[in-house]
């Protein structure tokens, strides 16, 4: 609960639907949240793209995914499905190919290095003109989060991107510690 405590903390300074507005989320979208965590942003997306978008909130922790499922159930929620995945294994999930307007990745990608294995499932997702919106820590010093050195190189990232085939369209400041990046596929 702990890591519960501390997400909850980081992003306060995260607003989500200025966010999301920022990256383009539109009513009737298809959403993947990557890593949806608490789905601090997942349930701002869901209620953006309305009830003929869909919003899939993906994570490999299964206590993860209950406390969604209860939450989603409380709501009454019809457009937001959870996703038990490894999203570092390649075509493990059950979302078909090519069937995403949007991915998301929010504060996700500090926790793996296997940033290149992410983005194959990404661009595996995504539907042709789809786009992936990151949000994670910018790598410098801050009174909370994970240390710098364990923060995404973006330079080293975007590389990636690129070797997939993925765009860049749009880079901006999602936060006073969060850089957020988007990409087209």
């Amino acid at each position: 609960m702990a890591t519960q405590k501390k997400e909850k903390q980081a992003l306060k300074f995260l607003d989500p639907a200025k966010v999301l507005q920022e990256i383009g989320l539109e009513e009737g979208m298809q959403v993947a949240d990557f890593g949806a965590g608490s789905g601090y942003f997942a349930f701002q997306a869901s209620e953006m793209i309305g009830k003929n978008g869909n919003l899939y909130a993906m994570d490999v922790q299964k206590a993860v995914i209950d406390h969604l499922n209860k939450e989603i159930k409380h709501q009454g929620l019809t457009n937001f499905k959870t996703v038990w995945t490894d999203l570092e294994m390649v075509g493990h999930n059950p979302i078909p190919a090519g069937n995403i307007d949007l991915v998301l990745i929010v504060n996700m990608l500090f926790q793996s290095t296997k940033h290149n294995k992410i983005l194959q499932e990404v661009c595996r997702e995504l539907k042709p003109g789809g786009r992936l919106a990151v949000i994670d820590w910018k790598r410098e010093a801050a009174p909370f989060g994970p240390p710098p050195d364990d923060r995404v190189d973006l330079e080293k990232f975007k590389e990636i991107a690129y070797t997939l085939g993925l765009n860049k369209i749009k880079e901006f400041a999602a936060g006073p510690y969060h850089f957020g990046i988007v990409f087209r596929k």
